[in-house]
């Protein structure tokens, strides 16, 4: 599960780093959406995990915390 996470967070985390990146509107709407899938995703492995969050924001600062390796 643990590793699952990292996984989610990984990703989750270069997506949103590349819409930081991106200047180009519609390339911008795809990697919006992305960012949606991405985030339901590890929302569902937080939940599994029994890891609780307060908001969707907390959801993001939780996914950076894992990628960085400080959880």
């Amino acid at each position: 599960m643990k590793q699952k996470l990292f996984e989610l967070a990984i990703a989750y985390v270069k997506v949103i780093e590349r819409i930081e990146h991106t200047a180009d509107p519609e390339r911008l709407r795809e990697l919006e959406e992305e960012r949606v899938i991405c985030h339901n995703r590890f929302a569902d492995a937080l939940k599994a995990a029994g890891i609780r969050y307060k908001d969707r924001e907390h959801v993001t600062r939780i996914a950076f915390r894992i990628a960085k390796q400080e959880l």
